[in-house]
Protein backbone atom coordinates (compact mmCIF):
# COMPACT_ATOMS: atom_id res chain seq x y z
CA UNK A 1 0.00 0.00 0.00
CA UNK A 2 1.31 3.16 -1.04
CA UNK A 3 1.30 5.89 1.42
CA UNK A 4 0.38 9.71 -0.12
CA UNK A 5 2.45 12.54 0.67
CA UNK A 6 0.14 14.74 3.12
CA UNK A 7 -0.56 11.05 5.27
CA UNK A 8 3.68 10.99 5.27
CA UNK A 9 3.33 14.55 6.31
CA UNK A 10 0.48 13.76 8.75
CA UNK A 11 2.68 10.98 10.22
CA UNK A 12 6.04 13.24 10.84
CA UNK A 13 4.03 15.71 12.51
CA UNK A 14 2.51 13.50 14.92
CA UNK A 15 5.75 12.03 15.83
CA UNK A 16 7.45 15.47 16.47
CA UNK A 17 4.62 16.43 17.91
CA UNK A 18 5.06 12.97 20.53
CA UNK A 19 8.80 14.00 20.79
CA UNK A 20 8.22 17.13 22.04
CA UNK A 21 4.97 15.93 24.65
CA UNK A 22 7.56 13.44 26.15
CA UNK A 23 10.01 15.82 26.45
CA UNK A 24 7.94 18.30 28.34
CA UNK A 25 6.83 15.76 30.06
CA UNK A 26 10.25 15.00 31.21
CA UNK A 27 11.00 18.44 31.70
CA UNK A 28 8.21 18.87 34.09
CA UNK A 29 8.80 15.22 35.78
CA UNK A 30 12.41 16.37 36.40
CA UNK A 31 11.05 20.04 38.11
CA UNK A 32 9.05 17.58 40.24
CA UNK A 33 11.78 15.45 41.34
CA UNK A 34 13.68 18.84 41.97
CA UNK A 35 11.26 20.27 44.17
CA UNK A 36 10.50 17.23 46.33
CA UNK A 37 14.45 16.75 46.77
CA UNK A 38 14.55 19.98 47.69
CA UNK A 39 11.85 19.93 50.01
CA UNK A 40 12.99 16.73 51.78
CA UNK A 41 16.35 18.36 52.29
CA UNK A 42 15.08 21.10 54.12
CA UNK A 43 13.20 18.97 56.30
CA UNK A 44 15.70 17.11 57.21
CA UNK A 45 18.21 19.66 57.99
CA UNK A 46 15.15 21.51 59.99
CA UNK A 47 14.89 18.41 62.25
CA UNK A 48 18.74 18.05 62.62
CA UNK A 49 19.13 21.97 63.72
CA UNK A 50 16.05 22.00 65.74
CA UNK A 51 16.83 18.78 67.52
CA UNK A 52 20.72 19.78 67.93
CA UNK A 53 19.28 23.86 68.84
CA UNK A 54 17.32 22.05 71.89
CA UNK A 55 20.70 21.52 73.71
CA UNK A 56 21.52 24.70 73.65
CA UNK A 57 18.81 26.60 74.72
CA UNK A 58 19.41 28.28 77.74
CA UNK A 59 17.42 28.03 80.38
CA UNK A 60 16.05 31.07 82.16
CA UNK A 61 13.02 31.93 84.76
CA UNK A 62 11.15 29.78 86.67
CA UNK A 63 8.42 27.18 86.00
CA UNK A 64 4.77 27.18 87.53
CA UNK A 65 2.74 24.72 87.73
CA UNK A 66 -0.79 25.27 86.24
CA UNK A 67 -3.23 23.57 85.02
CA UNK A 68 -1.14 20.46 84.81
CA UNK A 69 1.39 22.26 83.11
CA UNK A 70 4.41 24.28 83.07
CA UNK A 71 4.45 28.01 82.55
CA UNK A 72 7.72 29.81 82.28
CA UNK A 73 8.03 33.51 84.82
CA UNK A 74 10.96 35.46 84.68
CA UNK A 75 11.97 37.89 87.74
CA UNK A 76 14.37 41.14 87.37
CA UNK A 77 14.61 43.85 89.85
CA UNK A 78 13.33 44.52 93.57
CA UNK A 79 11.61 47.50 93.52
CA UNK A 80 8.36 47.99 95.76
CA UNK A 81 5.99 47.98 93.00
CA UNK A 82 5.36 45.18 90.63
CA UNK A 83 5.14 44.99 86.84
CA UNK A 84 3.57 42.16 85.08
CA UNK A 85 4.51 41.94 81.36
CA UNK A 86 2.55 40.03 78.90
CA UNK A 87 3.62 39.97 75.26
CA UNK A 88 2.08 40.14 71.98
CA UNK A 89 0.67 37.39 69.52
CA UNK A 90 4.12 34.81 68.10
CA UNK A 91 6.31 36.41 70.24
CA UNK A 92 8.92 33.23 70.45
CA UNK A 93 10.63 34.29 73.67
CA UNK A 94 8.87 37.39 75.83
CA UNK A 95 11.50 37.18 78.89
CA UNK A 96 14.26 37.59 76.37
CA UNK A 97 12.41 39.68 73.60
CA UNK A 98 11.40 42.24 76.58
CA UNK A 99 14.75 42.30 78.01
CA UNK A 100 15.69 45.86 76.76
CA UNK A 101 12.83 47.16 78.58
CA UNK A 102 13.36 44.89 81.73
CA UNK A 103 17.04 46.08 81.73
CA UNK A 104 15.62 49.57 81.95
CA UNK A 105 12.67 49.15 84.82
CA UNK A 106 13.99 46.78 87.16
CA UNK A 107 15.89 49.49 89.06
CA UNK A 108 12.93 50.78 89.57
CA UNK A 109 10.30 47.90 90.04
CA UNK A 110 10.33 44.51 90.15
CA UNK A 111 9.61 42.81 86.71
CA UNK A 112 7.49 39.87 85.81
CA UNK A 113 7.66 39.22 82.16
CA UNK A 114 4.72 35.45 82.23
CA UNK A 115 5.16 33.58 78.91
CA UNK A 116 1.53 32.31 78.27
CA UNK A 117 1.40 28.36 77.25
CA UNK A 118 2.24 27.83 73.57
CA UNK A 119 5.66 30.87 74.36
CA UNK A 120 8.99 30.65 75.49
CA UNK A 121 10.12 28.13 77.26
CA UNK A 122 6.26 27.48 78.76
CA UNK A 123 4.56 24.12 77.76
CA UNK A 124 2.25 23.72 74.82
CA UNK A 125 -1.57 23.63 75.82
CA UNK A 126 -3.87 22.08 73.88
CA UNK A 127 -6.61 23.95 75.38
CA UNK A 128 -8.48 26.89 73.09
CA UNK A 129 -6.59 29.82 73.26
CA UNK A 130 -9.65 32.31 74.07
CA UNK A 131 -9.08 35.11 76.04
CA UNK A 132 -10.97 34.02 79.05
CA UNK A 133 -8.46 30.55 78.97
CA UNK A 134 -5.91 32.54 78.75
CA UNK A 135 -6.13 35.35 81.07
CA UNK A 136 -7.11 32.43 83.80
CA UNK A 137 -3.92 30.55 83.47
CA UNK A 138 -1.51 34.10 83.82
CA UNK A 139 -4.06 34.86 86.63
CA UNK A 140 -3.03 31.65 88.12
CA UNK A 141 0.48 31.38 87.84
CA UNK A 142 0.29 35.13 89.59
CA UNK A 143 -1.48 33.30 92.22
CA UNK A 144 1.05 30.28 92.31
CA UNK A 145 3.82 33.09 93.15
CA UNK A 146 1.95 35.27 95.48
CA UNK A 147 1.94 38.05 93.57
CA UNK A 148 -1.44 40.07 94.25
CA UNK A 149 -0.91 43.69 93.78
CA UNK A 150 0.74 44.74 90.23
CA UNK A 151 0.79 46.65 87.61
CA UNK A 152 -0.20 44.98 84.23
CA UNK A 153 1.51 45.79 80.72
CA UNK A 154 0.69 44.20 77.79
CA UNK A 155 2.09 44.67 73.88
CA UNK A 156 -0.07 44.29 71.09
CA UNK A 157 -2.91 41.43 71.31
CA UNK A 158 -1.82 41.44 75.30
CA UNK A 159 -4.35 44.78 74.93
CA UNK A 160 -7.23 42.60 74.78
CA UNK A 161 -6.04 40.25 77.00
CA UNK A 162 -5.36 43.19 79.10
CA UNK A 163 -9.25 44.61 78.93
CA UNK A 164 -10.49 41.25 80.19
CA UNK A 165 -7.71 40.78 82.82
CA UNK A 166 -8.45 44.14 84.46
CA UNK A 167 -12.21 43.73 84.38
CA UNK A 168 -11.82 40.30 85.99
CA UNK A 169 -9.32 41.33 88.99
CA UNK A 170 -9.52 45.05 89.79
CA UNK A 171 -8.30 44.94 93.67
CA UNK A 172 -4.85 43.11 91.95
CA UNK A 173 -4.46 45.75 89.15
CA UNK A 174 -3.59 49.06 89.51
CA UNK A 175 -2.92 49.96 86.37
CA UNK A 176 -3.08 48.90 82.67
CA UNK A 177 -0.12 50.20 80.36
CA UNK A 178 -0.44 49.55 76.47
CA UNK A 179 2.80 48.79 74.39
CA UNK A 180 1.13 49.56 71.22
CA UNK A 181 -1.91 47.37 72.37
CA UNK A 182 -4.49 45.79 70.18
CA UNK A 183 -8.34 47.34 71.29
CA UNK A 184 -11.59 44.94 70.36
CA UNK A 185 -12.61 48.06 67.93
CA UNK A 186 -9.72 48.09 66.13
CA UNK A 187 -9.69 46.73 62.56
CA UNK A 188 -8.85 43.11 61.27
CA UNK A 189 -9.08 41.80 65.19
CA UNK A 190 -11.86 39.39 63.40
CA UNK A 191 -9.33 38.07 60.97
CA UNK A 192 -8.40 34.73 60.72
CA UNK A 193 -4.57 34.38 61.15
CA UNK A 194 -2.98 31.56 58.48
CA UNK A 195 -2.35 29.87 61.54
CA UNK A 196 -2.05 25.84 59.85
CA UNK A 197 -0.21 27.63 57.05
CA UNK A 198 2.54 29.13 59.64
CA UNK A 199 3.23 26.33 61.53
CA UNK A 200 3.77 24.13 57.87
CA UNK A 201 6.22 26.79 57.10
CA UNK A 202 7.80 26.06 60.37
CA UNK A 203 7.33 22.25 60.54
CA UNK A 204 8.80 21.83 56.68
CA UNK A 205 11.89 24.10 57.51
CA UNK A 206 10.98 26.98 55.17
CA UNK A 207 10.47 29.43 57.35
CA UNK A 208 14.67 28.66 58.66
CA UNK A 209 15.26 28.69 55.18
CA UNK A 210 13.57 32.23 54.62
CA UNK A 211 14.68 33.44 57.89
CA UNK A 212 18.40 32.50 57.41
CA UNK A 213 18.26 34.04 53.94
CA UNK A 214 16.42 37.19 55.09
CA UNK A 215 16.83 40.07 56.52
CA UNK A 216 17.82 40.08 60.54
CA UNK A 217 14.67 41.15 62.86
CA UNK A 218 16.86 41.50 65.57
CA UNK A 219 19.99 44.05 63.32
CA UNK A 220 20.24 47.87 65.04
CA UNK A 221 19.17 46.50 68.15
CA UNK A 222 21.34 46.72 71.30
CA UNK A 223 20.92 42.97 72.07
CA UNK A 224 24.15 41.19 72.42
CA UNK A 225 24.99 38.44 70.42
CA UNK A 226 24.17 35.65 72.89
CA UNK A 227 20.66 37.00 73.08
CA UNK A 228 19.94 36.78 69.66
CA UNK A 229 21.17 33.24 69.12
CA UNK A 230 19.13 32.08 71.91
CA UNK A 231 16.08 34.03 70.58
CA UNK A 232 16.51 33.07 67.03
CA UNK A 233 16.60 29.28 68.18
CA UNK A 234 13.29 29.69 70.69
CA UNK A 235 11.75 30.85 66.88
CA UNK A 236 12.67 28.16 64.76
CA UNK A 237 11.32 26.29 67.99
CA UNK A 238 8.04 27.31 69.10
CA UNK A 239 5.37 26.14 67.31
CA UNK A 240 2.33 29.12 66.75
CA UNK A 241 -1.20 28.92 68.88
CA UNK A 242 -4.22 29.93 67.22
CA UNK A 243 -6.04 32.51 69.15
CA UNK A 244 -9.64 32.35 69.33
Amino acid sequence: MRVTQPEEKKAKNGSRAKKIRNRILKILGAIVIAIVLFLGIVYITNVISTNSEAKKIEPYGQHVSVDGKNMNVFFQGEGKETIVLLPGYGTASPALDFKLLIDELSPYYKVVAVEPFGYGLSDATEKERTTENIVSEVHEALQQLNINQYILMGHSIAGIYGLDYVNKYPNEVTAFVGIDSSVPTQPGMDAKLPVKMFNFLKKSGLQRLVVKFGEDPYAGLPFDEHTVEQMKMLSNKTRIVPRC
